[in-house]
C-alpha cells in the first residue's frame, strides 16, 4: 500500500513541488477528491517556472506551473498523486545537464531514432502561415540525447526536443514536435515508470486518432465500469449530465477508454471529455471518468470569455474551453449519436481487450512485443533528477515516434502521420482521407 505521507519530502517552497492544496470541486462527486501542486523551478532562487511558449501563433507549448490529483474515497491519494505528477513536470523541465551533442541526422545515420518514424504534419499544415511546426531537416545540426530502444536493447540517439519536454535554447531546426508531457511518468518502481510512460504515449495516440477520424468508438458496457465509476455515473444522472463512456482500445490490444459528459443546459460546459488507460478497462474508464469530471468542473468556473475562434487560443486550455461551448455540440455527435448508423468496428468491438499484467516486467514485455509486432520503436530516456532519486523515485521520458501524437495545436495535427491513416484500417474501421479529417480543435487540455 502506498504511504500517501512518502513524497512529503519533496515539498518546500524552493522544492520540486512548491505547495500542495487539497479540495472538493463543488461541481463533481462528494467522494472524488483533487488536489493541486505547484511545481519549483529547478533554478536556485526561483519558486516557480513554466516551460516555454510557442514561437508562432501565441498558443502556450507546454505551460505547466500546476499539476493536479484526483483519488476516490481518499483526499491523501490526491494530495499524493498531485505531488507525483509534479515531480514527473519538474523532471521535464532542462536542469540535469545530461550529455548532448550537436550533430545531424545525416551524420549519425543508424546510430539515432530513425527519422523516418517522426511524426509530420500535412504539406497543407506546413503552408499555414500560423503552423507552429516545420519540417524535421535530417541535414539540420540539433541537440541529440542518449535514450534506449526498448526493442532492440541498444543504445541510440534522440533529438533531445523529444527526449525533454523542457528544452531550453531551442534553435529553429528542433521546432519539428509539438512538446507535451506525453511518455513523461514517475514511479518508485523503474519498470514501472516505463510501464506507466508507454501506457501514456499509447493514450494520447487512441484520443488522437478517435478525434482526428472521427472514430464512432463502441461503448463500454455496464458490466465492465467498477463501484466507483457507477457511483459517479449515478451523480452525474442526478444532475442531467449524460455520461457517455468508449471503449478507445487500438491495435496495441492496450486499454483505453474515452469518456464524454454532455449537459445540454450548461452553455460553457456542454461536453467534457477525458481518457485514460489502465491494466484493465474498467481502471481505464475510472481515470477518463474522472478527468471529464475534474475538466467540466474546470469548464464551469473558468473565468473570463471563451476563445472566438481557434486564432485566438494562447493557452493550453482554450480547446477545451472552445469545444466545451454549446455551440460546438454538433461536433460531438459521431461519438454521441450512433444509433442506426451501422457504424463500429467490428474487428475489435467483440471483446474488451485482454488485462495487462500486473507484474511490472511481464506488462513491460507484453507491451514491447505489441510494439514491436506492429512494427514500431519505443526509446526510453532517464530523467531522473538527484531530488527524486532521494526520494526513491525514477523519472523516465518514453518516445514511440510512430504512433499519433496529440496536439492541442488547432493548425498542427500532424495530418501527415502514416499512423493517423494506417490505424483506423488495422481496426477495421473506415479510414477518412485528410481533407475529411475531423476539423474541429482537440477539446483535451
Amino acid at each position: 500500500m502506498t504511504d500517501p505521507d512518502s513524497l512529503n519530502v519533496l515539498l518546500s517552497p524552493y522544492g520540486v513541488v512548491s505547495r500542495v492544496e487539497t479540495a472538493h470541486e463543488l461541481d463533481s462527486p462528494e467522494r472524488l477528491s483533487f488536489a493541486v501542486a505547484g511545481i519549483g523551478s529547478g533554478m536556485p532562487g526561483r519558486a516557480t517556472s513554466s516551460y516555454g511558449r510557442i514561437q508562432k501563433g501565441g498558443l502556450a507549448v507546454v505551460n505547466h506551473v500546476f499539476s493536479g490529483g484526483r483519488a476516490w474515497d481518499s483526499p491523501a491519494m490526491a494530495r499524493f498523486v498531485a505531488i507525483a505528477e509534479g515531480a514527473e513536470r519538474y523532471a521535464g523541465f532542462d536542469i540535469l545537464g545530461e550529455e548532448r551533442i550537436w550533430a545531424t541526422a545525416d551524420e549519425l545515420g543508424g546510430d539515432c531514432l530513425d527519422p523516418a518514424r517522426y511524426p509530420r504534419c500535412s504539406p497543407a499544415e506546413y503552408g499555414a502561415a500560423d503552423c507552429p511546426m516545420r519540417p524535421f531537416d535530417p541535414a539540420a545540426r540539433i541537440r541529440w540525447s542518449r535514450g534506449l530502444d526498448l526493442v532492440t536493447g541498444r543504445e541510440t540517439w534522440v533529438p533531445s526536443v523529444m527526449a525533454c519536454p523542457g528544452l531550453r535554447d531551442a534553435v529553429p531546426a528542433e521546432g519539428f514536435t509539438f512538446r507535451m508531457s506525453t511518455g513523461m511518468a514517475v514511479h518508485t518502481d523503474p519498470v514501472e515508470a516505463v510501464v506507466q510512460g508507454v501506457c501514456e504515449v499509447v493514450e494520447r495516440d487512441a484520443a488522437a486518432l478517435a478525434w482526428l477520424q472521427r472514430l464512432p468508438l463502441p461503448r463500454i458496457a455496464a458490466g465492465d465500469r467498477s463501484e466507483a465509476a457507477q457511483a459517479a455515473i449515478d451523480w452525474c444522472a442526478a444532475r442531467s449530465v449524460e455520461v457517455h463512456l468508449f471503449d478507445a482500445s487500438t491495435d496495441l490490444g492496450v486499454p483505453v477508454a474515452y469518456c464524454v459528459l454532455a449537459d445540454r443546459r450548461d452553455r460553457r460546459a456542454c461536453h467534457a471529455v477525458g481518457a485514460g488507460t489502465g491494466r484493465t478497462l474498467a481502471a481505464a474508464a475510472d481515470k477518463a471518468l474522472f478527468e471529464a469530471i475534474g475538466m467540466r468542473a474546470e469548464l464551469r468556473r473558468a473565468k473570463g470569455p471563451v476563445p472566438d475562434s481557434p486564432a485566438d487560443f494562447r493557452a493550453m486550455e482554450d480547446g477545451a474551453r472552445y469545444m466545451g461551448a454549446a455551440d460546438r455540440a454538433p461536433a460531438f455527435a459521431f461519438l454521441l449519436d450512433q444509433a442506426g448508423t451501422g457504424a463500429g468496428r467490428p474487428a475489435l468491438a467483440e471483446a474488451p481487450p485482454d488485462a495487462l499484467p500486473a507484474a511490472p516486467g511481464l506488462a513491460l514485455r507484453r507491451l514491447v512485443s505489441g510494439l514491436a509486432a506492429a512494427g514500431m520503436r519505443a526509446v526510453v530516456v532517464d530523467r531522473t533528477p538527484d531530488e527524486l532519486a532521494g526520494a526513491g523515485l525514477t523519472a523516465v521520458n518514453v518516445i514511440v515516434p510512430d504512433l499519433q501524437p496529440l496536439s492541442l495545436h488547432p493548425r498542427a495535427q500532424f495530418k501527415g502521420h502514416p499512423r493517423l491513416y494506417e490505424a483506423p484500417a488495422r481496426m477495421g474501421y473506415r479510414v477518412l482521407a485528410q481533407e475529411e479529417l475531423n476539423p474541429w480543435p482537440q477539446p483535451f487540455a
